[in-house]
């Protein structure tokens, strides 16, 4: 992983990359609210079998955001992460507390979606 790191942070320095606004880290159980840092998508379980993701919203309102994996479970989403540990997600994530924030995260990026913020 710190060769995956140091290669990323090259890319991103060169400009071949953009620097995302996620990098992920796959943990063993579930972490505590204060254990999800700003820029970090954790991903709960082992690499075959992942349960959830949980990172901070990009929205501002610093809540933490659980999305569980398990595709028996509605609604679930799917995490895929290349080999630089950027991540997408499908489908999008709309929070419906006071952030009203609605976006997709593909390749470790933010990308809002146009109804975002709106009641």
């Amino acid at each position: 992983m710190f060769f995956h790191r140091v290669i990323r942070q090259v890319l991103t320095w060169l400009h071949i990359i953009r620097q995302p606004n996620f990098f992920t880290k796959i943990v063993p159980q579930h972490p505590t609210p204060e254990e999800v840092k700003p820029r970090q998508m954790l991903i709960v379980g082992e690499a075959g079998e992942r349960k959830w993701v949980c990172f901070r919203c990009p929205g501002g309102c610093g809540e933490t955001i659980l999305l569980s994996l398990n595709q028996s479970r509605h609604p679930c989403w799917t995490i895929s992460t290349d080999w630089l540990g950027r991540a997408t997600i499908y489908p999008s994530i709309k929070q419906l507390n006071d952030c009203r924030c609605h976006f997709w995260i593909r390749q470790g990026n933010v990308e809002w979606c146009p109804d975002s913020g709106e009641k």
